[in-house]
């Protein structure tokens, strides 16, 4: 066989081998008048037909039993020896040891010859089966082969089956990972792994994703993300399990937090020259290069401001001239050169550079500065070191705005929206505080006056009602500071806020409970937003306790933040049991709640204070959990 076929439309060639010519006619005659698909190669040879077999792909085979030169039955085992192509044996001669021989020899089926004509029928109808079923079985076998995550079947344990792909993760040289324990190559005890096995099969509606470390063939520790299901395998039960190596990817992940952690304090800093020194800081932090550099655009040339790993040469480069830097300055996108021979824009500086990555700072549509970085290797960076330097041009440029005077501008338009919005957010609120001044507050005073009056008669019930005044004054103490968020809530002050910094400082703040599970994905670039940070703050903290009181059973708290169309999405997603129907009109609203000894303006402030900075608020919801979405405008940066 010239190879193993995967999956081909058109028509079913069959090698039909037979020592009666008669037969051979016949054969051809019906099969392929009864089948349209069907098209036969006839040999009387069984020689010949290993020959034939050998040189031609073929979806079938179909063999007399008694021949002379060999039988049916040794042919069979032959083209055993090179394919696994479907073999019919189609005899005159048939018994129970023929069968039995036939079946042992690796022939999938056995059709006794008739003499009736519509016999034929049932012979091409057992050919078209056979062959649909060894396309589907090659089709899966080349995915499962082909594919570059590796596919794993345990039973308990033991490693029943593992495609290619898993081998090469774990294994080195020509090993095999069958018979196997699962325990030898990843780092999880027994106990830990069972148990995240076992709680794939409880999450309902959720993708049973779960990680661990696994040690490669080498001996290197890596991790995996693996998606296990339930199956049943030759009678026992198993579990079906694909190992992806995300290890790149999380070390792409660690990388960007730690750029973003460090980042988060060059929008305090003021001066060009200690901004930069900051930066550089960071690069090399996070880079470690051998020359990393900081350029400043002023008067039409680019002038170095700070170097790493190299003498500072001083100078002033012209933006009509040679070098990546320039280029990437003029042309206001990153340039990422893997070898910078031959290359007419290089401009050799102090080292002699291989490879170099230039990522442009900008502000409002222009360069304000250039973020370089050069190694003595070629080849030496990737997409993702391209990727972590342009969100740190993204802090970067924030810094530069505060330090070069520029500020965030809404359009006339969305004043005229925000100032609709605070007119009737105030009215609804004022009906709401004059409620709830009349209502609950006033009650809780009149209850302390009357307490002091008591007290005046008779001294001696001090014990009896210190008790009631203490919990009446706390209880007037608590909605007197909420109303006050909430009418405080469209005050819109003139500081700038970055939306992924106030999340992660929210985030690290709240006492999140051991059964709930966190996962956080902060966006690659800083998002700037006019919104005060203690506002912005406070509404993360609301939501994120919402979210959290939803599931006291504990589950998954997943916050989200993603930039899209001059906005800040911030999703905070629970896997409580969602909320009912007939609360979500009242939502929103002051003063509205289920919850002992809550005021109900959490969600009312919320929503007060996205909409009063232009923002909107969305809510999903469902019986696997809610997610809620502030959607906060951020600001393009202009010059002042």
């Amino acid at each position: 066989m010239k190879g193993e076929r995967a999956e081909r439309e058109g028509p079913i060639r069959i090698l039909h081998v037979d020592d009666e010519k008669n037969q051979l006619e016949f054969t051809k005659l019906f099969l392929e008048e009864i089948d349209k698909e069907v098209v036969i190669d006839s040999v009387s040879d069984p020689d010949e037909a290993v020959r034939l077999a050998s040189r031609n792909d073929y979806d079938c085979i179909v063999s007399d039993y008694k021949m002379l030169s060999m039988s049916g039955v040794e042919l069979a085992q032959r083209v055993r020896e090179m394919s696994r192509v479907p073999f019919i044996l189609y005899t005159g001669q048939g018994s129970e040891e023929v069968a039995q021989s036939a079946f042992e020899a690796g022939v999938d089926d056995y059709l006794k010859k008739e003499p009736e004509p519509s016999h034929y029928q049932v012979l091409a109808k057992r050919v078209r089966q056979n062959v649909e079923k060894y396309r589907a079985e090659q089709l899966y076998r080349k995915v499962v082969d082909e594919s570059r995550d590796g596919i794993i079947i345990l039973t308990g344990t033991s490693i029943a089956f593992a495609n290619e792909a898993a081998t090469r993760m774990m294994c080195s040289g020509e090993e095999s990972l069958v018979g196997c324990s699962i325990l030898d190559c990843v780092i999880d005890s027994e106990k830990e792994l069972l148990a995240k096995l076992e709680a794939t099969e409880k999450k309902k509606g959720e993708a049973p994703f779960f990680e661990v470390q696994f040690r490669t063939g080498a001996g290197a520790i890596r991790v995996a993300e693996v998606l296990s299901t339930s199956i049943g395998y030759l009678g026992r039960k198993a579990h079906l399990c694909f190992f992806r190596d995300v290890t790149q990817r999380k070390r792409m992940e660690e990388r960007l937090e730690v750029l973003h952690q460090q980042a988060a304090r060059l929008g305090s800093l003021t001066g060009l020259q200690v901004i930069a020194s900051a930066t550089l800081d960071i690069m090399a932090g996070v880079f470690g290069y051998q020359t990393l550099s900081f350029h400043v655009v002023e008067d039409g040339h680019l002038r170095t401001l700070g170097v790493r790993g190299a003498p500072l040469l001083g100078l002033s480069l012209s933006m009509d001239g040679p070098g990546i830097t320039v280029k990437a300055a003029r042309e206001k996108h990153s340039i990422l050169v893997s070898d910078v021979r031959g290359v007419k824009d290089y401009f050799k500086g102090s080292t002699d550079a291989r490879s170099e990555l230039a990522v442009p700072v900008l502000l409002e549509g222009y360069a304000a500065a250039v973020l370089n970085v050069e190694s003595l290797e070629p080849d030496d960076f990737t997409e993702d070191d391209r990727r972590l330097l342009e969100t740190l041009s993204y802090h970067v440029a924030y810094a530069m705005s505060r330090e070069r005077g520029y500020k965030l501008e809404p359009g006339p338009e969305q004043v005229k929206a925000v100032r609709l919005d605070y007119a009737l957010g105030r009215l609804d609120d004022a009906e709401r505080v004059d409620a709830m001044v009349q209502g609950e507050l006033k009650g809780s005073l009149r209850s302390i006056k009357n307490a002091s009056g008591m007290l005046r008669d008779q001294p001696e019930m001090l014990p009896d009602l210190v008790t009631s005044i203490d919990r009446d004054a706390e209880h007037a103490s608590k909605v007197a500071d909420r109303i006050r968020e909430t009418v405080m809530a469209s005050i819109v002050d003139g500081s700038l806020t970055e939306i992924n910094s106030a999340v992660r400082s929210v985030l690290e703040g709240l006492s999140v409970p051991r059964n709930i599970r966190l996962r956080t994905s902060l966006s690659e670039e800083a998002l700037v937003s006019e919104a005060p940070r203690e506002q912005v703050a406070r509404l993360l903290e609301n939501l994120v306790r919402n979210a959290v009181e939803a599931m006291p059973e504990g589950g998954t708290l997943e916050v989200k933040v993603t930039p899209r169309q001059g906005l800040a999405r911030v999703e905070v997603k629970d896997t409580g049991p969602g909320i009912p129907p007939h609360a979500m009109d009242r939502l929103f609203q002051p003063f509205n709640t289920t919850k002992q000894g809550r005021s109900g303006l959490g969600l009312a402030y919320v929503k007060r204070t996205v909409e009063a900075n232009g923002g909107s608020v969305e809510v999903k919801t469902s019986e696997k959990g809610t997610t809620m979405t502030v959607n906060i405008p951020v600001k393009r940066l202009e010059k002042e």
